[in-house]
């Protein structure tokens, strides 16, 4: 069984056309693989494994507020698993999602 089978949530590749921002104190990104359970961040800032943050997405106008913790490092960021979020965070983070699946 593939990594893919074994996921909870949908991996959406994040296109050109979008720009989804991420922030923490200290820390800044550009999401290039997001789903509803979390994000690659490409980023210099990488942060250890289990490292809790709390970051604001934006992409445009739209602003999300999410708890996370990193799952993993790369030489080029590292993953993002969203443990906390609000309802209207929630929806918000749905929306954006609908959105990068119509532009890819």
């Amino acid at each position: 069984m593939t990594n893919a089978a074994l996921r909870r949530h949908e991996r959406i590749s994040v296109p050109a056309a979008i720009e989804i921002r991420a922030a923490a104190p200290g820390l800044s990104g550009v999401a290039t693989v997001i789903g509803a359970g979390g994000m690659f961040l490409r980023t210099e800032n990488v942060r250890p494994p289990g490292t809790v943050l709390a970051f604001n997405l934006t992409c445009g106008k739209l602003s999300i507020e999410v708890g996370c913790s990193v799952r993993y490092v790369t030489d080029h960021g590292m993953g993002i698993e969203f443990t906390a979020i609000t309802p209207a965070n929630d929806q918000r983070l749905l929306s954006l999602l609908d959105r990068v699946r119509a532009t890819s």
